[in-house]
């Protein structure tokens, strides 16, 4: 845990021992219901083919009929037929975690489907490790699951990943704590918040456009009789700041210290976890471009929202990773680019970098840009 120490926030309380124990291992029994599977499929022999293209049929048919407890029986029996498809697993989370998750009017049962749907892409790729499509698959679950239930993404991704990174396992656990703690009325306000507007992906650099405002100005904007002034009224505070955002923000303003100190650590955290989601499907060839996209944008976020309560050993320690991610994916993109389209498509992946990485250049220097862009048109 010492050698942890620098990456704790100061707001935090050393994690709890038995947290950190492990869970006693118990005998592992067969299971009949198991083996009475397995059995079958062997069975079906030179006919597992047709049975699997028949079951896919009748998902696609249940599907549209809205029977979604069919669709997913039958996701689960096209599963154990075949076992190393990815798309089996990407249909199967995402019917668990965004259409059965949506049947349910209580929250914690949207929650449960919506975890379903993550761990079953988790188990397609204990299945399938080098597939480079699940672990797109579960950078794009991340993004946007967590949106509405950041709590429940990243107590699993933190099971998952603890040991991938121990430093941000060790943050989460903070962030996770903070949440625990939360008051009922606060936990109320959370749910309503996360319901009605949720973790959105630029909440925090809006935030940010809004305190880099004079306080008369952020204050015009921050009340509601404002939506009632004329465009004329409104002036260039209203161009600036459409109609959504503005709402957005007296939601997110209006929350208390303690829901704003877990939302800004949980978003953090969600953000790291979707870089080292997607950075092993780096070494899976061949990829997708959409995977050093996903990459270099996950990681320009993440730095940009390091915790500014992490001691600045940690900060240079997380710096200094991603900025080896990004080289790491600026090399690979520019390679697969070229790969896939030849010089043209190189040339435009290394005009969309600079463009997303202007004004960054401790990430990506413009001159490592010029110099790639020299080389490839020789």
């Amino acid at each position: 845990m010492r050698r942890f120490a620098p990456y704790l926030l100061v707001i935090a309380a050393a994690l709890l021992t038995s947290l950190l124990l492990p869970t006693p291992e118990r005998a592992v029994q067969a299971d009949a219901g198991e083996i009475a599977r397995a059995t079958g499929i062997r069975v079906l022999g030179a006919t597992r083919g047709y049975a699997t293209t028949a079951l896919w049929l009748r998902a696609g048919d249940a599907y549209r009929r809205g029977d979604l407890y069919e669709t997913l029986a039958t996701y689960q029996l096209i599963r154990e037929l075949q076992p190393r498809n990815p798309a089996v697993y990407s249909y199967l989370a995402w019917n668990q975690a965004y259409n059965i998750s949506t049947q349910f009017p209580e929250r914690e049962r949207r929650e449960e489907w919506v975890v379903r749907g993550l761990k079953t892409l988790h188990e397609g790729q204990q299945r399938l490790p080098g597939d480079a499509t699940l672990r797109l698959d579960e950078w794009n679950f991340v993004l946007n699951r967590s949106i509405g239930y950041p709590s429940a993404i990243l107590a699993a991704q933190r099971e998952k990943l603890r040991e991938a990174d121990p430093a941000w396992a060790e943050i989460t656990g903070v962030a996770l704590k903070l949440h625990a703690g939360l008051s009922p009325s606060d936990q109320a306000l959370l749910d309503d918040f996360l319901e009605n507007v949720g973790l959105q992906l630029n909440l925090f650099d809006l935030a940010d456009d809004y305190y880099s405002l004079d306080e008369s100005d952020r204050n015009r904007l921050l009340d509601p009789g404002f939506e009632a002034l004329s465009t004329a009224e409104q002036g260039e505070l209203g161009e600036a700041f459409h109609p959504l955002e503005r709402a957005q923000m007296r939601e997110l303003f209006s929350l208390g210290p303690d829901l704003l100190a877990f939302l800004a650590l949980a978003h953090w955290c969600r953000l790291h976890a979707m870089v080292l989601v997607i950075t092993p499907a780096l070494q899976v060839r061949p990829h997708g471009m959409a995977i050093e996209g996903a990459l270099l944008n996950s990681v320009r976020m993440a730095a940009r929202r390091l915790p500014p309560t992490l001691l600045q050993e940690a900060r240079e320690d997380f710096a200094r990773r991603y900025k080896e991610a990004v080289a790491e994916a600026f090399v690979s993109g520019i390679e697969n680019a070229h790969r896939i389209g030849g010089q043209s498509a190189a040339l435009e992946f290394l005009d969309d970098v600079r463009i997303n990485f202007a004004g960054r250049p401790e990430l990506l220097p413009p001159e490592a840009i010029d110099r790639a862009h020299q080389e490839i048109q020789k």
